[in-house]
């Protein structure tokens, strides 16, 4: 399953980073334009073609993360309508949204000083003072942050793009694979409508463990398909995972005859041929 983009974009401190950071969920990668100038594009300057480099680059990363399977939000200024272009046509699922700020507002934001270097001349090319920022001439999703918390619009995004996924239940295991025990705990919640995240560890390929986390990931959106409440993600292979006690946290109860199902034993049925097909294994 591919991945999707947020293309946050506007002028300077006009609340984009604030955003992204309230966008970013389970199985999200979030790209801002200032870390990314610090580290992969140091290289680039301010000049039209060294930002369009820029965000030629960013949107290659996107679309790399896109095809992992992860979501990706990105804050970049991307103030001219040719860049914009550009990466509409570089990634496949993208949603433009026009964080809107007046220029007044955006440098009452600004704790860096930069509206001031720039009025002064210390900074050349400053989108908003002496570089232009090209307004969108049709607007996906427009957000104005002067007239709203970051909270209402945080709110509206999620609203306008449905994007917003709260999950109530975090199931970790290695599902090696997939089998009716499994399916039982995660059902327990997902058939009553809550929304859970199937968190699959990344273990080194063995005998025990024949499937990659990338295979596993597959096999359960298969089997998942017809359930917009379950998402994956891959997870380092951790070794512990503590559940506080009288904290309102709780581990699923399942009848015997379910808790017996063996994974082992169904490995050892099954060669992984017949596992990568994504059978429904009972014992």
């Amino acid at each position: 399953m591919s991945g999707e983009t947020i293309w946050l974009f506007g002028l300077p401190c006009s609340g984009k980073t604030t955003l992204a950071e309230g966008l970013i969920g389970p199985n999200t990668v979030h790209l801002d334009g200032d870390y990314l100038r610090n580290t992969l594009n140091s290289d680039l300057g301010f000049s039209k073609e060294d930002r369009t480099e820029n965000l030629r680059r960013a949107a290659g990363v996107a679309q790399a993360l896109n095809e992992q399977g992860f979501d990706v939000v990105a804050s970049f200024i991307t103030p001219y309508r040719s860049q914009r272009e550009l990466i509409a046509e570089k990634l496949e699922d993208v949603s433009f949204v026009y964080v809107n700020a007046p220029v007044e507002v955006c440098e009452e934001r600004d704790v860096k000083g930069m509206y001031e270097q720039a009025h002064s001349g210390e900074i050349d090319g400053f989108t908003g003072v002496d570089a232009p920022f090209e307004e969108p001439e049709e607007i996906e999703l427009e957000v104005r942050t002067a007239r709203h918390s970051k909270e209402k619009t945080i709110e509206k995004i999620n609203a306008e793009l449905d994007l917003k996924f709260d999950p109530s239940h975090i199931f970790i295991g290695r599902w090696q694979p997939l089998h009716d025990g499994h399916r039982t705990i995660i059902d327990s919640a997902a058939d009553n409508g809550k929304d859970v995240v199937v968190a699959i560890r990344d273990t080194e390929l063995s005998e025990e463990n024949p499937l990659t986390a990338q295979e596993r990931r597959e096999l359960i959106e298969d089997v998942y398909e017809d359930y917009p409440n379950v998402r994956t993600m891959i997870i380092p292979d951790v070794d512990t995972v503590a559940i506080g006690r009288n904290v309102g946290y709780s581990v699923v109860s399942v009848p015997d005859e379910v808790a017996e199902i063996s994974g082992t034993e169904t490995r050892e049925e099954y060669g992984k041929s017949d596992l990568l097909a994504g059978r429904h294994f009972e014992d």
